[in-house]
């Protein structure tokens, strides 16, 4: 096993996927994870950002020695998938040690099979775009255990206020960026703010008077959902609908600051949510060929839908005039129209 003061050299071009919560980061993510030769955390990787001090909005930002060495522990390839049965064991071991069914990465079927009963956040800490808690890998071949180059897919919609960090502590890192038509984003971080067990990211010192959100359940007055933003201090009596449309515009402006030059530069790549679901095999294809992972790994057998975090609007949106919020939105979508294959913007 390699060990040593230049263990982080082994971190050797990594693909960081960025973009907005509910823009398809987590299933485009998935999708690369499919070659067998790259490594992941199985999950979004901001607890390692914030374990190491590291805070999205106030751009702090570990030393790559710190970063490599502490993804290098925790990543992972080469797993199988667990059986249906396997899974209801694994939440019945949890269930008997205090933790609900509803905090397992678990198919929301077997998850409302088990239990029920909507709690809300689990605990008092920071926590994670998705359920707090994934089952564990089985027969995983960890980084700790091998030698020579390790190459991370890593997705973290954090990363967009990253990007001129990562680019320089990384050189040789890509990025693949993705972008989903606003309304639809919108539409789905609202349905994300008001799922009943998913998605609690920050429990706030301050009270959150959030219309169609606070009034939900009591700890919808302390917890947020997905990212903080910059100025999201004005929205803590706005609208959901506000607040998800703030969401999406805030993570799409730095993409847009420092994104584009990346992509003028050879470095990075931008595709849509859109098109990851009605093109796969030619959007697959077209990522493959840009950062050099396997083709036939990735298209495989299609799109599995599985890899979705929230596969369908499960949990009531609420209603609103999104409309407008969108058209808005979506003007900022046109500086990377000449990026895209067109139509798609």
């Amino acid at each position: 096993m390699a060990t040593g003061p230049f263990e982080s050299a082994r971190v050797e071009r990594p693909v960081f996927v960025v973009g907005s919560p509910r823009s398809g980061t987590t299933l485009l993510q998935n999708l690369l994870c499919r070659d067998p030769s790259v490594y992941k955390l199985g999950r979004e990787s901001r607890f390692l950002w914030h374990q190491l001090g590291g805070q999205e909005v106030t751009g702090i930002f570990p030393d790559r020695d710190r970063i490599a060495s502490t993804f290098l522990s925790q990543v992972y390839r080469g797993e199988r998938a667990w059986t249906m049965q396997e899974q209801f064991r694994w939440a019945q071991r949890c269930a008997s040690q205090g933790t609900p069914a509803q905090y397992l990465d678990l198919p929301h079927e077997l998850a409302q099979e088990l239990s029920t009963q909507e709690i809300g956040p689990f605990a008092n800490s920071v926590q994670t775009e998705t359920a707090p808690f994934t089952v564990p890998p089985l027969g995983a071949v960890w980084a700790t255990d091998t030698d020579g180059p390790v190459r991370i897919v890593d997705k973290d919609t954090g990363h967009c206020w990253r990007l001129p960090e990562l680019a320089d502590t990384f050189p040789d890192a890509q990025f693949v960026f993705v972008v989903r038509e606003p309304e639809e984003a919108i539409r789905s971080l609202m349905a994300g703010w008001r799922h009943p067990t998913w998605f609690f990211t920050y429990r706030m010192e301050v009270e959150l008077n959030i219309s169609g959100y606070s009034s939900l359940a009591p700890w919808a007055r302390r917890w947020w959902n997905f990212n903080l933003f910059p100025g999201w201090e004005k929205l803590v009596n706005a609208s959901l609908e506000e607040v998800a449309a703030q969401q999406w515009e805030s993570a799409v402006n730095p993409v847009i600051d420092h994104g584009i030059p990346l992509i003028q530069e050879g470095r990075a790549i931008i595709t849509t949510y859109e098109r990851i679901v009605t093109a796969p095999t030619e959007t697959l294809g077209t990522i493959a060929e840009f950062t050099g992972l396997d083709a036939d790994a990735l298209i495989g057998n299609g799109l599995d839908k599985n890899y979705m975090s929230m596969r369908a609007l499960l949990f009531d949106a609420g209603s609103g005039d999104i409309g407008p919020r969108a058209a808005r939105a979506r003007s900022l979508l046109e500086p990377f129209a000449q990026f895209l294959p067109s139509g798609t913007t």
